[in-house]
């Protein structure tokens, strides 16, 4: 049971990037449950990773990264269609 708080604990929560890589790991078989120790393994490991990474550099935890431009502007990828107004 002990097993299934985990699982229930990545659902609980918005979709993120560990969820997704949750879910990219039990795709082809979900009932399987050495599929399911694989991927709780990899998001654990994802997890030390990113910990790891917020003690080191002390910068918080952004979820999905979103690259910042050099010149200060939006980049285009990210922009959103101004409202023509004549």
């Amino acid at each position: 049971m002990r097993s299934g708080w985990r699982e229930l604990s990545l659902y609980a929560c918005a979709s993120n990037s560990f969820r997704e890589k949750y879910q990219r790991y039990i795709r082809p078989d979900p009932s399987d449950p050495d599929r399911k120790r694989k991927a709780l393994t990899a998001v654990t490991a994802k997890m030390a990773r990113v910990a790891y990474a917020i003690v080191k550099t002390g910068v918080p935890y952004r979820a999905y990264f979103a690259a910042a431009v050099p010149s200060g502007s939006i980049p285009l990828s990210t922009s959103v269609e101004a409202i023509r107004t004549s």
